[in-house]
């Protein structure tokens, strides 16, 4: 399938979650990862979900992170470079919703992608080789490109099922992990 069929039929997918069904979601990933990831002492990169996108949110995550003494940060969009810049996560940071309905930092200290240990990257569908489909606009693919080559990338996803991309370009970069409600697969 294409890129564009399959972006298309997830978004879809995701509309139809009611509420309570997107909770339990973001719960079982949230468990799957702190089953299968020491974020201890660890710098993390999250995004905060956009919830007219039905997007999993990760913000207990953010909580069980702290306590074990990791750090978080958060990113803000640059949509005139293309660009991610991750900011330092705090009590005292200020969230703003964009345009584009993401809730960003308006203040902070930025973090240098090099930085970052685990980066956690939301996605639309994935196939058998950790190559993910997002919302097209290039954003994870260039962010991902300026990380540390140990940085490790891990995709979540809403549902348990691989796709197959048909046209996956020179610029995609795969995740290292996929973690879904059900299983966590390692490519």
């Amino acid at each position: 399938m294409n890129k564009a069929f399959i972006r298309k039929r997830y978004k879809l997918k995701r509309l139809e979650l009611t509420p309570k069904k997107l909770n339990d979601i973001s719960l079982k990933i949230i468990n799957q990862m702190n089953d299968t990831f020491d974020f201890s002492e660890k710098l993390i990169n999250i995004f905060l979900p956009i919830e007219k996108f039905n997007e999993i949110d990760l913000t207990l995550l953010i909580d069980h992170t702290l306590n074990k003494n990791g750090l978080i940060c958060i990113n803000k969009t640059d949509f005139k470079n293309h660009s991610i810049i991750p900011y330092l996560y705090s009590t005292e940071i200020k969230l703003e919703i964009s345009d584009f309905g993401v809730p960003e930092p308006s203040n902070g200290t930025v973090i240098s992608p090099k930085e970052i240990d685990y980066v956690i990257v939301p996605l639309l569908a994935c196939d058998k080789n950790g190559y993910r489909i997002g919302y097209g606009k290039g954003f994870y693919d260039a962010f991902l490109a300026q990380c540390h080559e140990k940085t490790t990338f891990i995709g979540v996803n809403h549902f348990n099922d691989l796709v197959q991309i048909d046209n996956v370009e020179e610029h995609d970069i795969p995740i290292h992990y996929l973690v879904t409600p059900e299983k966590v697969y390692h490519f």
